[in-house]
């Protein structure tokens, strides 16, 4: 992949991945798996078909492989569900409580439910206070 900083350079996709968003983008993406997993380097994603933005954008979900861990860590150590460890892990990231809610398929106002309860089991008050420990548990 062309470097996307370098002067003149147009990013250039692999060509997996621009086979499959070409089968979303013009339609024919009942036909396309509705994920498609990539990797180099040691490091896998998995990008995600979510529904349309409009006419000529597509949602994307693109997740790194290893956010299963990082969830499958918050539940232990912290003692929450899977869905709120999953909510958890998007709001270290910096994603609204809307944002959390399109990528996981739920309203914003269940993602704050969630966090309700995430605050009570990680003993803190606050989304910042959350983020916080989250975010400790990662390093």
């Amino acid at each position: 992949m062309a470097d996307p900083g370098a002067a003149g350079d147009d990013p250039v996709l692999p060509a997996a991945v621009a086979r499959w968003l070409a089968a979303w983008g013009d339609g024919r993406g009942e036909h396309a798996p509705a994920s498609l997993q990539i990797g180099a380097g040691g490091r896998s994603l998995t990008i995600a078909y979510v529904g349309r933005a409009d006419r000529d954008e597509l949602l994307l979900r693109i997740t790194e492989d290893g956010a299963a861990d990082h969830a499958a860590l918050f539940r232990e150590r912290f003692g929450v569900t899977a869905r709120e460890a999953e909510v958890l892990l998007w709001i270290a990231r910096g994603k609204s409580n809307r944002d959390v809610g399109e990528i996981l398929g739920m309203s914003p106002r269940t993602v704050n439910k969630h966090l309700e309860q995430i605050y009570v089991k990680l003993g803190v008050e606050n989304r910042a206070a959350a983020t916080a420990a989250a975010v400790r548990a990662l390093q």
